[in-house]
């Protein structure tokens, strides 16, 4: 299992998620207030799930994931609902749906590996299906890769499994 950072400029926040969180049945490893901090206790840890605000005062949740090192994931949680969508970073609109931020919690905890690790076989498929998505039902990129992130959570596929069910059902 994966450690859990919590990272949140505004500590009763902090401590609301970690609460969330291990009610939830999984253990909240660090806590700190910005994305340096963060990094820094990346250096020591082999992965983690970090869970932040889509922007915090020292750097955005994106920059923070692109700095990562590989096996780590990001979930950023976007008070307006943007979005941006790299391979180890999702996106959680708040207010939050408490079984879906613990599901997609539990499910980058547990893993293995970060999405980090894709091949670029894997990574094609994947671009493939938000492409075939946003031609057959209009959406834009970001809609197409929140799309198949929920399918695939809903129904405990990876991402991978659901892009090719996608583009099966499209060929």
């Amino acid at each position: 299992m994966k450690d859990i950072i919590v990272v949140y400029p505004e500590k009763e926040t902090a401590m609301k998620l970690r609460s969330l969180i291990e009610k939830g049945g999984y253990r909240v490893s660090n806590i700190c207030a910005g994305g340096t901090a963060a990094l820094e206790i990346a250096q020591i840890k082999e992965s983690a799930v970090i869970v932040c605000p889509f922007y915090m005062k020292d750097m955005s949740s994106a920059e923070l994931a692109e700095a990562l090192p590989i096996d780590f994931d990001v979930i950023a949680l976007s008070k307006n609902g943007s979005g941006q969508y790299m391979g180890n970073m999702l996106t959680l609109t708040m207010p939050l749906n408490r079984n879906e931020f613990l599901q997609t919690v539990g499910i980058l905890a547990s893993s293995q590996t970060s999405f980090t690790k894709r091949s670029e076989s894997e990574n094609d498929y994947i671009l493939k299906a938000k492409q075939a998505l946003m031609t057959v039902k209009g959406m834009s990129e970001m809609q197409a890769h929140k799309y198949l992130q929920k399918i695939s959570m809903n129904s405990g596929k990876k991402l991978l499994q659901t892009a090719m069910d996608i583009l099966d059902k499209f060929a």
